[in-house]
């Protein structure tokens, strides 16, 4: 209990300032706990070893332990040639490797325990991490899985009435919200028996909005602020032609319900959404790679492109790891673009979001990254949101038998583990497939073999919202 405060205590008291070289200290206790393990574990056949997820000494997870985990079992993979890494297999004795974190005010001691086939403890070992800024900020638990390449539809019903009469739902959660943006036409929806039709929307500056639903139905407007559970507004239709909102509104953002009054209603409506006239693009000047300035993980902006015009940013990782860049909105036809240094173009995309927009994920490590996102003529100029956030790709393992994955309306990212170096052919048919070598993002031959080392790969797989992709990576 006393340590469970303490790491609470450690986010909210001073301390060292964050060092570059932590990155280095956790390849450092990676290669003196393999030097243990090899040590404890001769290399032979018939044997094989699992590596767990290091937990806190509070029993649990923290972006450290799975971080340590990770790398200590590409670090042996690559050491042993006859003691197989990762799950075990028929008429093989397995070990197994579990760790636990400890942390202090001035340091982290990681406990490590070998176990045999038995569950019996074969060796133990540990080392320390001096404590940093940055260093507490990886003893957090890892986020959930803030986009699991697929789409906020993947879980919605495929055959559903209401989802061929209305192609946006579900949108009846937190987070699944419709966006509405100005400067477009009404937006043509079905509300559904005993449904909820969810609307969000950002006023970038303090004036009058209008929000006006054309519909015959018996229904009710609420509006809310982002976060508040209570409505501040709530508008009917008593003549059965249209719901009428129109008021000043402070800059932020909004969230607006659309129901019946009774369960049995439904039918069409449309709704059509005036926000106040733009203000100026506050993030101007940005339109060359020496005007970039920083965009941190977890960041939306709401922005404006001019005609002609691009929109330069510079990507903050902290720490490195994956991570998407996304355009939103209904005005713009979005192109994305990412560079090493403002000069090499690694990645571009230009239709992979839903709608006109752009969509790219990738992994970013040590350097200066840039993105450029410019438009795309007829649609080239309006108002747009940029965003930026964390990626959680699913982590698969190299096998003949095909693996189905459901499409979303974004492409599906998967973290490739190869722990035995060879020849692969990736095989998804009628899918584009990407596959990138981590950690430079190097571009992977996909129509043929490629040659793998161990160590871990980016795959990308684009296809059409709602197919089923048939993926397999078998060694040659």
């Amino acid at each position: 209990m006393i340590r469970a405060y303490l790491l609470a205590a450690l986010l909210l008291l001073p301390l060292p300032p964050a060092r570059a070289d932590v990155p280095k200290e956790i390849d450092r206790v990676v290669e003196e706990l393999s030097a243990f393990i090899r040590r404890s574990l001769p290399d032979r056949e018939g044997d094989s070893l699992t590596i767990l997820p290091f937990l806190s000494d509070q029993g649990g997870r923290a972006v450290l332990g799975e971080r340590l985990a990770a790398e200590l079992e590409l670090a042996l993979a690559r050491a042993y040639r006859r003691t197989r890494v990762g799950s075990g297999g028929p008429g093989k004795r397995t070990f197994t490797l579990v760790g636990e974190l400890q942390p202090y005010a001035s340091q982290v001691r990681v406990l490590c325990r070998l176990l045999s086939p038995d569950g019996s403890q074969l060796a133990a070992a540990r080392a320390e991490l001096a404590m940093s800024r940055e260093l507490a900020a990886l003893l957090s638990p890892p986020a959930g899985p803030d986009y699991s390449g697929q789409g906020l539809h993947a879980s919605g019903e495929e055959g559903s009435l209401a989802r061929d009469l209305d192609p946006l739902e579900p949108d009846d959660s937190p987070g699944g919200e419709v966006q509405l943006a100005g400067g477009e036409g009404p937006l043509e929806r079905y509300l559904s028996s005993a449904d909820i039709d969810r609307f969000r929307f950002y006023v970038s500056q303090a004036g009058p909005v209008r929000i006006e639903v054309a519909t015959g139905l018996d229904a009710q407007l609420l509006l809310f602020r982002e976060g508040e559970r209570v409505p501040f507004d709530v508008r009917g239709n008593p003549a059965g032609q249209s719901i009428r909102f129109e008021a000043r509104l402070a800059p932020g953002y909004y969230i607006a319900e659309l129901l019946a009054f009774s369960p049995e209603v439904e039918g069409p409506y449309s709704i059509l959404f005036t926000p106040a006239a733009p203000a100026e693009d506050p993030f101007e000047p940005d339109d060359a790679p020496g005007e970039a300035r920083p965009l941190p993980p977890g960041t939306r902006q709401e922005r404006t492109l001019a005609s002609g015009d691009a929109d330069w940013v510079e990507l903050a990782p902290a720490p490195p790891g994956f991570y998407v860049l996304y355009t939103s909105g209904l005005v713009v036809d979005t192109t994305l673009a990412l560079f090493r240094d403002g000069r090499s173009m690694l990645l571009a995309d230009d239709d992979a979001g839903d709608q006109a927009n752009a969509f790219l994920g990738f992994f970013l490590g040590p350097g200066r990254w840039l993105a450029r996102v410019e438009g795309k003529p007829p649609l080239a100029d309006g108002p747009y949101a940029l965003a930026f956030e964390p990626l959680v790709p699913e982590q698969i393992f190299p096998r003949r038998a095909a693996r189905e994955i459901l499409l979303g309306d974004r492409p599906a990212f998967l973290q490739l583990r190869v722990l035995q170096a060879g020849r692969y052919l990736v095989r998804c048919p009628a899918i584009e497939v990407q596959l990138y070598g981590l950690p430079g993002m190097r571009t992977l031959p996909t129509d043929g073999p490629a040659a793998l080392a161990v160590g871990d790969y980016l795959l990308v797989l684009k296809g059409a919202e709602g197919r089923v992709a048939s993926l397999s990576v078998a060694e040659e």
